[in-house]
């Protein structure tokens, strides 16, 4: 057993000893540039971005770039967290950031565009008057316009149909700041996303929206994408637009524009990449270098403005002063992958331990033993995995539990960060409400399909179905919001019915196959003893297979309770995220993951955001639990009235 002993201590110590002697190569100048450099944040900034990252990795061909757009919020997030590298920003640094160490680097200018939809009926009057910035303040925030009559100043009813970003992201901030409002003012369908508002807009003859310069012309031609009319602006607001407004046409005429300054800024705005202080390993400080030098020739044929010659100047200087300080970042993952081959190791260890053992009776018992504690682990980590999330969910929403009163937070509908004002029972209610109707509509269908397919279906429809059924289950849920868009958004717009129509096929497949294994587990000597006894084959179904499951069902059902009030995508891709209590079936709605996902982003940058994330993340997680907690209750009384 000493010996034993040795050999265990030795090998469990052995991935940590490896570590701790590895031998560090001596010091030596970098001769080419390799490493990873990674970015993520603005749609407006991405199209430029990538074509920046393709041609630097094709000159350092060791030098591995990652991107991904997902809003500027997001980017900031990733960045101050030191998530990626680099983040991609479409509006100025809020103090917050600069705070915990944020740096900008200008690399280049746009605009955000107002756009409507090219087959509007009245688009001709529209691009003759254009819009002022007053108007827009009408539209997206007082909602005074509701027609394009009130608009036009004409006794045209077609109603103004406003769309906006339902994502928080430097687009949104900066129209805003035309009309001196916040993101949070603007209301209107939200829609998550450039593509997606762009897509929203041209499918809607009365919608108008607003846009980044990528995405407002097509890449190709350098004119407006289909379907979609850039709306002018009438700067000097003589309710028309003159022949010097006038440079729409394509994109080389807006980026002269802008860079002229016709256009008003804002909504034309600088654009950022934004590193967590000033970076000094040397494959970021040349990245930079190249994106404010040679890379500036991609701006203008993209449909930017290159950065002035006074801000480069100031970047150039930043960069200087960290020249030489550090070489290539290390690798922080040592250490958690050093852990994970310990516990590999000890785990490996236990295993092999049988085989020093003489008898079998000995090693008949260790492994019992070893498979209980291993079990008895397992079962308890998962119990404490729970209330670590509770947990940790509650000490990060303190913060706006102390502020507010957890009364208000429940009951208040309004939703203005920027003004310290979070109210989630819009968002409760949405979920409650898309959760009740989608359970409501999928129920009964996939319960008569499992009772038709388990005992009146023939083999071979049983053979085409359940694979079906298992392919449409295995589905992610973005596939599901996807087939909203283009099946049913166009019919029932962004609304409740669309979610819980969007819902419901997707925990269709689920429930259809749950049911089916529920129903199979009744005996068949029960079914073959009520209809010897005249029962017909739908009261044997009725009387026995579904009395006989209930249990079975119930469960079921609130398994799909919890999976409908928790999805995210799908349902933010359909619901039109309006913070608003839900009236009817038409009535746009706002879920709580909706809010999550679409805001996590934005939280380093407003006061109390994190907390008021985190919060709505706990309300979601108590939701889940009371499902979970009454539906136990209730199986225990039915099981017990059964017996």
């Amino acid at each position: 057993m000493k010996k034993l002993l040795a050999v265990t201590m030795i090998l469990s110590l052995l991935p940590a000893t490896i570590s701790c002697h590895k031998k560090t190569p001596p010091p030596q100048e970098i001769q080419e540039l390799k490493g990873n450099i990674s970015i993520s944040g603005a749609f407006a900034l991405y199209p430029l971005a990538v074509q920046w990252t393709n041609e630097f990795s094709e000159r350092n061909p060791q030098v591995r770039i990652d991107i991904s757009a997902g809003g500027a919020g997001k980017g900031m997030t990733d960045v101050l967290n030191g998530m990626v590298d680099f983040a991609m920003l479409s509006r100025d640094l809020h103090d917050e950031e600069r705070e915990k160490g944020a740096i900008d680097f200008i690399v280049g200018r746009d605009a955000v565009l107002p756009m409507v939809n090219a087959s509007n009926p009245l688009i001709s009057k529209i691009l003759e008057k254009g819009i002022t910035n007053d108007d827009a303040y009408k539209i997206w925030v007082s909602g005074e316009y509701k027609t394009w009559g009130q608009f036009l100043g004409t006794s045209d009813k077609n109603p103004i149909k406003v769309y906006t970003r339902s994502d928080a992201c430097g687009a949104a901030q900066t129209f805003a700041a035309w009309f001196k409002s916040q993101q949070d003012d603007l209301g209107g369908t939200a829609v998550f996303g450039d593509p997606g508002i762009a897509k929203a807009v041209s499918e809607d003859p009365n919608g108008i929206g607003f846009n980044n310069v990528a995405y407002a012309f097509d890449s190709q031609t350098s004119r407006p994408v289909e379907g979609l009319y850039i709306l002018p602006v009438d700067s000097d607001k003589d309710g028309r637009i003159s022949p010097q407004e006038r440079f729409y046409d394509n994109k080389e005429q807006l980026v002269r524009a802008v860079e002229a300054d016709k256009y008003p800024a804002p909504p034309a705005r600088s654009l950022y990449l934004i590193s967590k202080g000033v970076p000094t390993d040397s494959t970021k400080v040349e990245f930079l270098r190249y994106v404010l030098g040679e890379g500036q020739s991609f701006n203008e044929p993209s449909g930017y403005v290159q950065v002035a010659e006074d801000a480069k100047a100031r970047s150039f200087q930043l960069l200087d002063s960290a020249t030489g300080q550090d070489s290539l970042k290390k690798n922080s993952t040592s250490g958690i992958v050093t852990l994970f081959i310990g516990l590999a190791a000890l785990l490996f260890i236990l295993l092999i331990v049988p085989s020093f053992m003489k008898t079998l009776s000995a090693r008949r018992v260790y492994r019992q033993r070893l498979s209980g504690i291993v079990m008895f682990i397992l079962t308890i980590a998962s119990v404490v995995l729970v209330l670590a999330m509770l947990g940790g969910l509650l000490v990060k929403s303190l913060p706006i539990l102390k502020e507010n009163s957890l009364w208000d937070l429940l009951t208040s509908s309004e939703w203005k960060p920027s003004a310290r004002k979070f109210g989630f029972a819009s968002f409760i209610m949405g979920t409650i409400a898309v959760t009740i109707c989608s359970i409501l509509i999928s129920l009964p269908l996939s319960l008569l399909t499992a009772v038709y397919l388990t005992e009146y279906s023939h083999k071979t429809v049983r053979k085409i179905v359940y694979p079906a059924l298992d392919i449409l289950a295995a589905l992610p849920s973005v596939i599901y919001g996807v087939w909203g868009i283009l099946m049913l958004i166009p019919i029932f717009g962004y609304s409740l019915i669309t979610g819980s129509l969007v819902l419901s096929v997707m925990v269709l497949p689920i429930l259809i196959s749950l049911f089916v294994e529920i129903f199979s587990t009744v005996s068949r000597d029960l079914r073959d003893a009520s209809t010897s006894l005249g029962a017909t084959k739908w009261q044997t179904t009725r009387k026995v297979v579904i009395r006989k499951s209930l249990p079975g069902i119930f469960a079921a059902t609130v398994l799909a309770l919890s999976k409908c009030a928790g999805e995210t995508i799908a349902v933010m891709m359909v619901c039109g995220s309006l913070a608003q209590m839900p009236t009817s079936l038409s009535s746009s709605f706002y879920t709580l993951p909706a809010l999550i996902g679409n805001n996590y982003g934005e939280m380093a940058s407003i006061p109390l955001y994190e907390s008021a994330i985190m919060f709505a993340a706990l309300i979601l997680m108590v939701i889940v639990l009371i499902f979970n907690i009454l539906s136990r209750v209730i199986l225990y009384r039915i099981q017990k009235n059964s017996q």
